[in-house]
């Protein structure tokens, strides 16, 4: 125990990363956190993809207003690809701790 703390640990509430008390809100926190982790990877994907076909010398006319949508566009998609990603990385880790356990 910590001599530090004025709370005993079991008085204590659970943070909202404790996936036993509060399973919504640690997936929402982890998607939240992941998101931005992916966001420039998609943005660079996203990049590529538009600027592969087009063969034009300036495929964006207006470079700052491509560049904000496709910020905005990246932070979308990195979201939608979170959600399952942290889902996944949850059930094997559910998974591997019941393999380990027997």
């Amino acid at each position: 125990m910590n001599i530090f703390t004025t709370d005993h640990p079991l008085a204590s509430q659970p943070s909202w990363a404790d996936a036993k008390e509060h399973p919504v809100l640690s997936i929402l926190c982890s998607v939240l956190l992941l998101g931005p982790i992916l966001t420039p990877v998609v943005i660079w994907r996203l990049y590529v993809y538009f600027t592969s076909d087009i063969g034009a010398d300036n495929p964006f006319p207006d470079p700052w207003r491509a560049l904000a949508w496709m910020i905005i566009l990246a932070f979308a998609i990195s979201l939608v690809c979170a959600l399952p990603l942290v889902l996944l990385y949850r059930m094997f880790a559910r998974c591997w701790k019941r393999w380990c356990a027997s």
